[in-house]
């Protein structure tokens, strides 16, 4: 049974948003690495049932992220996440998340080219800790996340 909770900090969103591009990665790794490695404009929304669309120049991927949103403990409406990719492989992102009456925007910079080939010890291993997965990877992908 999950907490609920009746609010989430910037900190929080910003790794749910990395742990949506990980499970991203888990569904289609091809098309997730080429959308996050594409210079250009990326897109990543989420509806209250969890259905969640990356989208960018490179494809679109489809996949669930409800366990993801499961972890925050409060039943989300909505998110966006928009991405600006440099040529460089930096991304800034900007996103707002809305539960209830309630919302949290963050903004932020991270290397999207670290954070896939960050798999050896960070997406790759998400797949095994999914679910109570070790500090030490929550650490890592706050610091992904340029936090």
């Amino acid at each position: 049974m999950t907490v609920k909770k009746s609010s989430i900090s910037q900190a929080e969103f910003k790794i749910t948003i990395a742990k949506l591009i990980e499970v991203a990665y888990l569904s289609k790794k091809g098309i997730t690495t080429s959308i996050m490695l594409k210079a250009g404009n990326a897109k990543l929304t989420v509806n209250q049932n969890g259905d969640c669309v990356l989208s960018g120049k490179a494809g679109v991927v489809t996949f669930k992220g409800k366990g993801v949103l499961e972890e925050l403990g409060v039943e989300v409406k909505r998110i966006g996440v928009s991405f600006k990719i440099a040529e460089d492989g930096n991304v800034e992102y900007s996103g707002t998340m809305t539960w209830g009456f309630f919302s949290v925007s963050v903004k932020g910079m991270f290397n999207a080219e670290e954070l896939i080939l960050s798999c050896s010890g960070l997406l790759c291993r998400a797949a095994r800790a999914y679910k109570n997965r070790p500090a030490q990877i929550e650490r890592q992908l706050a610091t992904a996340m340029g936090m």
